[in-house]
């Protein structure tokens, strides 16, 4: 069913009503809750970085995401994302290799004029590119999809909330399960360019005969003008399954127009070369 429904998310893609895209970078990293912010049309965001997890005495883990974004329209985004290189160790074993590939897309269903908060879907597709034999990944494909929204708090807050549902492989030729998120994100500028925040999110389980986890972390990202950010933060476990710890910064930039004159940069340049063709020609002195 849920695998259906990720189908289906693809289709409606191009019927969403049109939305304002933001002046400044939105990052969806550091931390697990997804903002609603669409990129604009036609531009490139890169965002990666590195994630060191210490999941228990003597098990430690290191992973490095890495997400490109690409807005379509002015409600929609697709986005290829990775795990980047794994490395696992419990202390007597060790594992290294390439992640899970993701092929997904963001689309904005309500677009917030009037100060509303405004919803987005996202829906993606995990690609088992992870070595199971290692035990980095499941060797099944996964299916999820995620309803976010957000609203601003007086003048400087802003928090932002995801439900998400996924039909997750177990691997080892086991059937898929069912898998739940909820996470809640709170930031605030603290200043033009600071933004701390904290979140704390819970999954139903992480594997087919698990329980629930669940987590806080707090961090900060920190805009070097309106295409570059920093992150950082630390992560740590509140349920007895979840990892006891995690550190992890990156970097997220927006690279630049890649759909020329179908951008929103290619766009105003054309409206801007009309206009200075209708505009009446200044009359010659006598």
């Amino acid at each position: 069913m849920i695998r259906f429904v990720v189908a289906a998310s693809f289709s409606m893609l191009c019927i969403a009503a049109p939305a304002h895209a933001q002046d400044a970078i939105e990052p969806d990293r550091p931390d697990v809750t997804n903002g609603t912010h669409i990129v604009d049309i036609g531009l490139l965001q890169i965002e990666m970085g590195g994630v060191y997890t210490r999941a228990a005495a003597g098990q430690r883990e290191f992973g490095s995401p890495f997400t490109a974004r690409v807005g379509l329209s002015d409600s929609l985004e697709v986005r290829f994302a990775t795990d980047g290189l794994l490395t696992e160790s419990d202390g007597v074993m060790h594992a290294t290799g390439f992640g899970n590939i993701q092929i997904g897309a963001k689309l904005r269903l309500w677009p917030d004029p009037g100060g509303a908060p405004a919803v987005s879907l996202l829906t993606a597709v995990t690609l088992p590119t992870a070595s199971a034999a290692k035990g980095l990944g499941s060797g099944s494909t996964d299916y999820t999809l995620a309803l976010l929204t957000g609203a601003d708090v007086g003048r400087h807050g802003h928090i932002d909330v995801n439900y998400g549902i996924g039909d997750v492989g177990a691997g080892n030729g086991q059937p898929h399960f069912v898998q739940h998120l909820v996470a809640v994100s709170a930031s605030a500028a603290a200043s033009d360019n600071w933004n701390p925040y904290v979140e704390a999110f819970w999954f139903s389980r992480e594997d087919a005969g698990g329980r629930a986890m669940t987590a806080f972390d707090a961090g900060a990202i920190y805009q070097l003008g309106a295409r570059y950010a920093l992150d950082g933060g630390l992560q740590f476990g509140i349920s007895r399954n979840a990892p006891a710890f995690a550190a992890f910064g990156g970097v997220s930039l927006v690279v630049g127009e890649i759909l020329g004159s179908r951008g929103a940069v290619g766009r105003q340049r054309q409206a801007q070369r009309r206009a200075a063709r209708r505009a009446p020609r200044s009359s010659k002195s006598r």
